[in-house]
């Protein structure tokens, strides 16, 4: 019996399980979803004992737990679209360790800081306790959990490194994009635990009250890799059509191939993978191609001992894919505020065309290491003040001396890309 309802990947570990003889009333976290709300509704009204979890507009589609049989059953179902494992993700930061004091901040000229641009971060929460952080716009959240007052979240780290407030000597802010406007989606709950589901409530959020937002940030990954073609996959294309950027990291689940999961396997997604500072890939960074055999991820960009402060007495290093897709949010917000109006098609191709061949396997570092100089002169906007391209890294984060040197390679200066 052919079963086309139940998406391929979700299929093979439901057989995985029959092999492995796990008990009959196992129960399965799933999503089912239907053409359209009025199927999803008539589902909904024809199986009133089903216990729904959560429902979502933006793709039809309902949340629930199912034994075995009750999927098998509802694959024969004709208001059944698909059936899917609401997979769980995961943060793609491999270590964090606090550092006592902080490292010489360095001069730094930025004409573009992302002013006008909005980022979101779906994440387990923003802190603002800690003064690195100001100018968060809103929270929205589901369940009422907040950080503890000195709780490093996941999220402060990724929104630390676009908009750090700390200032360098020369009194300018050190994250990347430093006037971006943050929006902290903040999908945090007792269990610490986050689903496809949680995503799919945030992005039904945005559409339903007109959530205004240039670049959304989603730094998590599934363990297992993907085809693209998962819900949340799509759901994520889908939203780039309404004209959202949405940036992912590749995970930490290299060096072998085919490591990368979703959403950051999503055809439109646009997927950073992780470098060392010597311009290699990080061992531990997701490689591809896809399971549709797709090159991912798309670029890479530093992800490795970055040190970032916090306070005046706290610095943090931290080494993990969603670093260096942290600067690749903060990169593409300060793009959206130098040309407004370009395209996801156009803005990948200006990253595509800007970026330097680090002459590595294609599925570790994708079409390699972007040079946003490169962007600048493509559109016709070239000043000497834009060079030292120290302007976008050494506002970039207290890097050490190597890091430095690598984020200034980065962010302009031809020549230092001949440091060795």
């Amino acid at each position: 019996m052919k079963l086309k309802k139940i998406y391929s990947i979700f299929l093979k570990l439901i057989k995985q399980h029959e092999k492995k003889t796990l008990d009959e009333n196992t129960e399965y976290r799933v999503i089912i979803s239907f053409e359209n709300i009025s199927k999803r509704d008539k589902f909904i009204s024809k199986n009133k004992k089903l216990n729904i979890l959560k429902k979502f507009d933006f793709i039809p589609s309902i949340c629930t737990h199912l034994l075995k049989e009750n999927i098998l059953l509802y694959e024969q179902e004709d208001l059944v679209k698909i059936i899917e494992e609401d997979q769980r993700l995961f943060s793609s930061i491999l270590e964090i360790t606090e550092v006592l004091g902080i490292d010489r901040i360095k001069n730094a000229q930025i004409p573009y800081t992302g002013k006008n641009v909005k980022v979101g971060i779906i994440d387990d929460g923003i802190n603002i306790a800690f003064p690195s952080i100001s100018n968060i716009s809103k929270h929205y959240q589901k369940d009422k959990i907040k950080p503890a007052l000195k709780e490093i979240t996941h999220g402060t780290i990724m929104a630390s490194v676009i908009v750090n407030q700390f200032k360098n000597e020369d009194n300018h802010a050190i994250g990347i994009a430093p006037d971006v406007t943050i929006l902290d989606f903040y999908i945090s709950n007792s269990k610490k635990e986050y689903y496809f589901s949680n995503v799919l409530e945030i992005f039904d959020s945005i559409l339903n009250q007109k959530i205004e937002l240039n670049v959304i940030l989603i730094p998590f990954i599934t363990i297992h890799p993907s085809d693209g073609l998962d819900i949340l996959s799509l759901a994520c294309d889908l939203l780039v059509e309404e004209g959202i950027l949405i940036v992912c990291p590749s995970g930490n689940y290299g060096p072998n191939s085919s490591t990368i999961g979703s959403p950051g396997a999503a055809k439109k997604v646009i997927t950073f993978g992780s470098l060392n500072k010597d311009l290699t890939i990080s061992s531990t960074s997701g490689r591809g191609p896809t399971l549709d055999n797709r090159i991912k991820p798309d670029f890479c960009l530093p992800g490795s001992r970055l040190e970032i402060p916090l306070s005046n007495d706290l610095l943090i290093k931290i080494t993990g894919s969603s670093v260096a897709a942290a600067i690749g949010a903060a990169i593409l917000a300060i793009v959206k505020e130098f040309k407004p109006d370009l395209t996801y098609n156009e803005i990948y191709e200006l990253l595509k065309n800007s970026c330097r061949d680090l002459d590595l396997d294609k599925n570790s570092q994708g079409f390699g290491l972007p040079y946003i100089l490169n962007i600048f002169k493509e559109q016709g906007f070239y000043e000497e003040r834009v060079l030292p391209y120290s302007y976008l890294i050494r506002k970039a984060l207290i890097f050490s001396v190597e890091f430095s040197l690598i984020l200034t390679v980065l962010l302009l200066l031809f020549t230092y890309f001949r440091i060795t």
